[in-house]
């Protein structure tokens, strides 16, 4: 299992970094994924790119990313349960939010 370096403060803020790993990016699956999983806690969750900051519990939001496959990402929440979220969000890119595994027969 990988460790990672939460960055928090004393606010209960959590930031971390994330590469898209998908062949096809985040396209409207996993996007759903996203603000699903988002939208289930009360904390602010906010998915940077660059200088372009979204809404992690809006698909459309996601969507503007346009984050193809090396896209660097990072995640960021305040609030309540704010390093909870950001980790099941880390988890669902380290697993291609189960979307891109190969179909065996």
């Amino acid at each position: 299992m990988e460790s990672h370096n939460f960055t928090m403060s004393d606010l209960g803020s959590c930031r971390e970094e994330v590469v898209v790993n998908l062949v096809n990016g985040l396209h409207l699956v996993p996007c759903s994924k996203i603000a699903q999983l988002a939208r289930s806690y009360a904390c602010e969750i906010r998915i940077c790119k660059g200088e372009l900051v979204v809404d992690a519990k809006a698909v459309f939001d996601l969507m503007t990313l346009r984050a193809e496959q090396g896209t660097l990402l990072a995640i960021e929440a305040d609030g309540d349960g704010a390093c909870e979220v950001v980790e099941k969000l880390v988890s669902l890119f380290e697993r291609n939010f189960d979307v891109d595994r190969p179909v065996t027969a």
